[in-house]
Parts: C-alpha cells; structure tokens; sequence
C-alpha cells in the first residue's frame, strides 16, 4: 500500500467461484458480502477464521499458516487460516497497522440444542484510527470538511482520541491545515468523497472517504445533540460551524465502525490556536521536537531529553506541550514556578515520581472499561493504578507554587473506585471473565455457596445424613450416589415405616428403598452445575463492576490529565536537577537575552559542549552570523529557537541565564530536501518555506533563517538573501538570526539599523585550523571550505587541486555583478565583466539594462523571485 492511500481488500467478486456449503460458510458469504472492504474476523468457536482471498492476504501478512477444508460435497477446498480469541488484540494491530480494515464477526450465542446454526454478527469494523485498546502508537482520528472550493481559505478540522475521549474542534485555513494535522497526527482521515487532498498534508495517514450527505451541517448538528446534549453543541454552531459539521461526521463514522464498542468521549472541546506558539510543519522537523529528522524516530529528539515522565499520560501531555508552547507569560510563569518548588523539594519530587510509577494508562484503561473490552486484568490494573493517589494527594497539599495547589485541588483521589475494585476483585484474577477465579469471597451469597458446594460437596452430604438420621430415627440411613438415578437416600427395607412423607421414591431394590428430597434435589441441581453456574454469576458480578467504574469515566479521565500534567513537571524539574538547566525570565519587552546558551540535544552527544550567548532587542533584531561550514552556525541558530520553545513550554533552558521575550510564532528555514517525487526542486522548495516566512511572521515572531539563496546561482542567491534579509530587518522586525556564506551581506549592518552581524571563531596556526565554536562579534573574512573538505576525507590530491584552482581565482579579483552595476549604473560593463567561455557582453543588452535598473534596497522577496525568473530569462539569451 502506498501511504496515504486507502488499503485494498478482498472483494466478493474477487473470492473463488462457491457452490452450494454448509449453512455456515452460506453465513460467512452474506457477512463478506456487505463489507467487501475489509477483512472479515469469522469467530468459529475459539478462533476467528478467515476464508479465502481473505485467508490468503492474512496469512501473508501475520505469517501465520495458510490451509484449507472441505467445502460441501464436491472436491472444492476453502482457503481459510485462523488466530486464537485471545490474541485478537495482538493480530489486528499488526493488521491495521499495515493499513487493512477488519470486521470482527462475533457469535451472538453459545451452542444450542436442536439449532444446527449459531447467530453471529460484525459487532464492529476496526481502522487504523480506530484501534484503542492496544498500547503502545497513539491513534488520532481526523475529519476535514469545507462547505467552499479548496481555493478558498476556511476549513473544518475534527480531531478524535478514542484511547483518551478527547475530541477536539478547529477552524483554519488551507494553508495552514498541515501545521494543524502535524500537531496532531492522525493514522486516518475522514473526508466527503471526491475531496481534493494532497498528500504532502500528512502523507502517512489511512483515507476514507464518505458520502457528502454523512458532512450534512443538520446530520451533524442532529448526531452530535443526541450523544452529548445541545448545551454543548449550539454555542459552536456559530463560531465553529465547518468544524462542527466535521465533527459530525466524524462521530457517524465512529458510531458505525464501533457500534457496542463505542468509548465514553468528552464533549468536543474548540482547539484554541491563540493560546499557542504557532509551528509550522518544517520547524516541528528542523527541530526535531518529537522525532529526528533523518530517521523518523524519536531518538535524538528534544521529546527524548525531555521525556523522565513514568506514566502514559505524563508522555502523551509531554509530547502535546511541546507541540504547543504557550504564549501566555502567567501561565509560563506558573509552571516555572512549579517546576522550581519540585527542583527546591527534591525528597517531594522524589515521592511524588515513585508514585507516580505505580500508576498505568489511566485513559487507555477507561476507555477500554467504557467500550465493555476490559478484562478482569485491566480493572484489576486500574484498582493497583488508583492505590497511589490519596499519596499523591497528601503530598501535593504542601503550600507550594500556585500550580500545584490547582492540581491537588483538581486531583479526584477516588478512594470509592478504588475500595469497591479491592472488594470485588481478588488480588490476581484470571484474564479471562468467563473463566471465573476473579470475585472475591463473600461478595454473593450465591457464589460462596456454590463454591462451597465445589469444595466441601462430601461434607455437605455427611451432614445432612447425619441430619436426616437424626431427624428420621432411621439408623442406617445412607446418602449415594450413581449415574444414573443421581443423588439419593437410601432406607433397608425393615425402616420403610420411618420414611416421611416428604421423601420421593427415586429407585426400590431387592432389600431397599431409594428415595430423594427437595433438599438432595437442590444440592444435586447445585452440584451438577455449580462449576458452570459460578463461572457465569463470577461473570455477571464482573459485567456489573465494570459497568459501575465505567459510569465514572469523566472523574477518571479527569485524574488521568492532572496526573499527566503532575508528571511533566516532575520530568522538567528532574531534567533541570541532572543537567544544571536554569530558570528563564520570561517578559513581553522585546528582549532575548541568552548567557552561555547549550543545544539541548547536542549538548547530550558532545563533551565538552561550547556554550555561547546571544543578545537581541528593539535596537538589534537581526543577526546575520557568518563562518565555515561545520563550525557551529546552524547549532547556534537552532539552539536559540529551543531555548525560546523550552521556555514557552514551562521548561527551564540549558543556559547559564536567559530572558526570553514571549514569540507567538517560530519559523526556521534549516537545511533542505529534494521533493522530486512531489515536483519541487530544494530551491523551490526554499523559496516556498521562505515566501510563507515573509507572509506570516510578525515583530513577536523568531525566525530562524540557514543559508537561504545558496540552491540556486552565487549573485542570485546572494540577491534574495539580501532582500529577504532587508525585508525582515526593516518590515517585519522579527528575531531573527540569519545563517549565510555571502559575506558580503555583513555590510549590510553599517547600512540598516537592527543589524549586527556575528561569526563564528577560527584560530589558524600555519596550515592548520582549529574551529572553537564559539560565537564572537564581527563578519567572517574565510569560508575554509578547503579545510572542511579535508575534514570530510576528500583526497589530498583533489584537496590539493582545489587550493591551485582557488589561489589563481583569486590572483584574477573579479568583480560581481551587483558591485559592478552599483558602480558603474551599467556604464561600461561589458568591458569588466568576464566568464568562463563567454564573450563580453554588449553594453546595450538587455540583461545589463535590467540589472541597472535594479534598487536592491526598495525590492521586496516577492520582486526579488520574479526578478530572478526574468534575469534567468535574458541571460538564457546570451550569445556563447
């Protein structure tokens, strides 16, 4: 399957040709029938079966074997492969995780006498969005919908975590969908049919496509007011309208697909972007915030630094923060503030993670009691994971930062759950509910006596004979036993005349009499099917308890997100305590003020580490630092725009000291990638990241820019820095910090003010050059590409051929265009301007002419791209 695109599965028009079969494989065709699109989990007693094309593609792809039965009363084999029940969960992970759909088709009964034919139905299709029960990959579901042409710019975005309930509402624009979707990734997408998407938006995700009338705005409104009231949904008929209808459509989706498996979820929530640091999709990757940039992995990641967190919900919470820095500066300080008191009480701290360590997936384990899949296992896992929060809510009582005191006052103990769980459930239940071995003694009278009639059936029965001989004055009264006649009491013939009335004459032997009573009758009822009976009631009280804590899930979930959110600030305060990490100032002056600044990740891979210091503000916005490859500038540059984001997060910062001025967006333009595959050159793809820098960004904004201009030709490349650096500098006024090998764009701070320019230090001794990685004021007067190359083992002898050709280069001193035509205004060029295998230029022709006409200081980006394009044009023109 190519990601993206929709699974393919088995049709019915595809199965082998079927003649007339058992009434159960006549079955299995009318459920494949209607959903030819997945593949059908057929539950034939302890397995679910798969039959033909179906068989044949999950035996491929679980590796598990592929064989066949006797179909009817021809020669005619059936494809078929099966899995065990209990290992359901493992298969259709791996299943949908490769993309398939899979309909489990459950028996609705257990055998029954006289029926030859056992009723089963799909209970419910699994996609890869809607898988939750599993651990392990967190699933989001999507929807998008738009009631205009994709020309035009709002859109509709649900967003749906049936693991958690969450589930979350956005308006946004076209543009900006795929920053939207790269906060929260969704495994599948859900969009009217005929939608156009593109699949750079989020390329790994599951499509399926739906009817346009499932995006009805009536159909949604209608479906969403039956599951969690009109109190919730009409105050976002106005302000979230194209949200709210694919929020709609979303739940039809998930009510079709889960049927009685359906989770409790949360009211949809509007996902309020103002609160949050925008990021677009390359500045999540150049950063690699949540997973590196060339392996895809979380490895080397800021998320794997980060991340000290001992539950589910603590990772799940760290993720979404660093995704969503924060813009607010009371809220930041609050967990600054949170995270100093945990740093200043480390045996609270301490406390507080060990804790924390007995608690498993709070949401998962709710969701999976509300969907009625949990075993006695996972609400027995939920009592242990419950025992820890009278703790937790004892220490977090202490007087400390504000924000730990809101989460003591928002932590839900829920001693009740926690007590009925411990009383119902033994210590260690078995997995399965129907096998019984899972309620306690003394919780049904019923089952303690059942279990006593399993365990003490031979002292019940010498009781009641000695009871009965008591009772009857009969001396040699007996209780037996046999297999046909079953329980009985048996009386020699000499006592017939003490027999009361209330005895039954069951069997008359030679010299005796066998008789039953109502009570050996019961116990005989009992007896015989105690074994099955207290396997169901152990059941039944199971269903019941697990109903009962489900009808609690908002207060579970509830604790389950303040538990996450203690746990990040435990991690924050831990990862601070290990690394020597700092408190930053936060302030809405414009000031970035970084003393001995550290990458966060490289720092973890690097001993020893150079750290180095920035300073920007109103007066000095734009730094254009300069220096040689390898030497440390894009470490530097991506280095500031994580200390901003760890900052904006609650984090303290690997730093010495900071001042962080609140940004509302971050922009990096790092490095580049060919999307051939996609029709974009690297530099059209550079010109794109960058156009939408210079579209969005703002003076609250910070923009990391690296080597922009170096895709395409040296004086065009160097045109495009220069405007874009102009525009920023002088427009937009953004922190920013602009990487560049054109050196001759250090000239630019003696011209605009808010420029300063920085390199990197190089100490040189002879032939041999020393990088220091540090950051000094000051341009670069070298680019020691040479040195680089040498460092990188190209051979001496091409090293050695590049110094030749660079030393006569520069004996010739020639002249650029652009210094050329500032200094002649186009008089007279062609006789100084020289290229390799070119005639001079006319001085009348018209590329000079154009150049000539050229104000660099009053072109915005824009001109500038298009004036590329035309240069490009004319000098496609020049005579060779």
């Amino acid at each position: 399957m190519k990601k993206g695109h929709k699974k393919t599965t088995p049709k019915a028009s595809q199965q082998s040709a079927h003649v007339a079969g058992t009434d159960m494989m006549g079955q299995y065709r009318q459920v494949k029938a209607q959903h030819q699109d997945a593949l059908v989990f057929f539950r034939f007693g302890d397995f679910y079966e798969m039959f033909y094309d179906d068989a044949a593609v999950a035996s491929r792809e679980l590796e598990i074997t592929l064989t066949s039965r006797p179909h009817g009363k021809n020669t005619e084999r059936v494809p078929m492969c099966g899995v065990p029940h209990y290992r359901l969960d493992t298969y259709l992970t791996r299943l949908v995780e490769k993309g398939f759909k899979v309909a489990i088709c459950e028996q609705l009964e257990g055998p029954q006498k006289g029926k030859a034919l056992i009723q089963r139905e799909v209970v419910r299709i699994v996609t890869p969005g809607t898988l939750f029960e599993t651990t392990g990959k967190e699933r989001t579901l999507a929807a998008v919908f738009s009631a205009q042409d994709i020309v035009r710019d709002v859109v509709g975005v649900a967003f749906l975590s049936l693991a958690t309930g969450d589930f979350l509402l956005a308006e946004t624009t076209w543009a900006n969908l795929p920053s939207l979707l790269a906060k929260f990734p969704p495994q599948e997408i859900v969009l009217p049919e005929h939608t156009a998407y593109d699949t750079k938006w989020q390329p790994q995700a599951f499509r399926t496509e739906r009817p346009a009338a499932t995006f009805a705005p009536a159909t949604a409104r209608k479906v969403l007011s039956q599951t969690f009231g009109r109190k919730f949904v009409e105050p976002l008929a106005a302000s979230h309208r194209q949200a709210l209808t694919a929020a709609g459509a979303l739940l039809l989706y998930v009510k079709e697909t889960q049927q009685n498996f359906l989770p409790h979820l949360k009211a949809p929530q509007p996902y309020r972007s103002e609160e949050f640091v925008f990021l677009d999709p390359q500045t999540q990757r150049n950063l690699e915030l949540v997973e590196n940039m060339w392996e895809g992995t979380g490895d080397s990641s800021v998320l794997s630094v980060l991340d000290l967190c001992h539950t589910r919900m603590g990772h799940r919470r760290l993720r979404y923060c660093l995704l969503h820095p924060l813009r607010s500066v009371n809220a930041i300080q609050q967990r600054h503030e949170a995270v100093a008191a945990l740093l200043a009480h480390q045996r609270l701290r301490t406390d507080l993670q060990t804790a924390l360590t007995k608690i498993l997936d709070l949401e998962r384990l709710t969701s999976r009691l509300t969907s009625a899949v949990a075993n006695p296992r996972d609400l027995s896992a939920l009592g242990t994971s419950l025992a820890p929060l009278p703790q937790i809510h004892a220490l977090l009582s202490q007087p400390l930062a504000s924000l730990l005191k809101s989460l003591h006052n928002d932590l839900d103990p829920l001693d009740d759950i926690h007590a009925e769980i411990q009383h119902v459930l033994v210590a260690e239940p078995k997995a399965l509910a129907k096998e019984g071995g899972i309620i306690r003694d003394g919780v049904s009278v019923e089952l303690d006596e059942l279990r006593l009639i399993q365990t003490d059936g031979s002292g019940w029965l010498a009781r009641y004979e000695q009871q009965e001989r008591k009772r009857t004055t009969i001396p040699n009264l007996k209780v037996g036993f046999n297999r046909v006649f079953g329980y009985y009491l048996e009386v020699t013939k000499s006592h017939l005349a003490l027999v009361p009335t209330a005895y039954t004459r069951r069997q008359t032997l030679v010299n005796a009499e066998r008789f039953i009573t109502p009570e050996l009758h019961h116990f005989e009822d009992k007896m015989l099917s105690a074994a099955d009976r207290s396997k169901q009631l152990e059941y039944e009280l199971f269903t019941q308890l697990r109903e009962q804590v489900a009808a609690q899930a908002d207060r579970l979930r509830q604790t389950a997100h303040v538990l996450g959110m203690l746990d990040v600030l435990c991690a924050f305060a831990a990862v601070a305590s290990t690394k020597g990490w700092v408190q930053p100032h936060m302030t809405e002056e414009y000031a970035l003020s970084i003393t001995e600044g550290r990458h966060p990740v490289v720092e973890t891979h690097s001993d020893p580490f150079v750290p180095n210091d920035l300073a920007l503000d109103e007066h000095t916005h734009l730094l254009i630092l300069t220096g040689p490859n390898a030497a440390g500038k894009s470490t530097y540059a991506r280095q500031t725009a994580l200390l901003v984001l760890l900052a904006q997060i609650g984090s303290f910062v690997p730093a010495q000291a900071a001042t962080v001025s609140v940004v509302d967006r971050i922009f990096t333009r790092v490095g580049a990638a060919d999307f051939l595959a996609q029709g974009l050159s690297t530099f059209m793809l550079e010109m794109t990241e960058t156009a939408n820098i210079l579209q969005h960004a703002t003076d609250k904004s910070l923009v990391i820019l690296d080597e922009v201009g170096r895709g395409t030709g040296t004086s065009d490349g160097q045109a495009i820095a220069q405007a874009v650096a102009e525009t920023l500098a002088q427009e937009i006024k953004a922190k920013t910090l602009f990487t560049t090998h054109y050196h001759e764009l250090a000239q630019l701070a003696q011209e605009i003010p808010g420029i300063a320019n920085a390199r990197l230090a190089v100490r040189e001794e002879q032939d041999d050059v020393t990088f220091l990685y540090k950051v000094v004021p000051g341009e670069a007067q070298k680019s020691y590409g040479l040195y680089v190359a040498k460092l990188a083992g190209l051979p001496p002898h091409v090293v050695q051929r590049a110094k030749d050709l660079l030393a006569t280069w520069q004996e010739e001193t020639p002249r650029t265009v652009p210094e050329l035509v500032a200094e002649g205004n186009g008089q007279g060029i062609s006789q100084r301007i020289r290229t390799n295998g070119r005639m001079p230029l006319r001085a009348d022709h018209p590329l000079l002419e154009r150049l000539a006409g050229v104000d660099p200081l009053h072109t915005t980006p824009m001109d500038a791209l298009g004036l590329v394009a035309e240069l490009k044009k004319l000098a496609d023109g020049i005579e060779r």
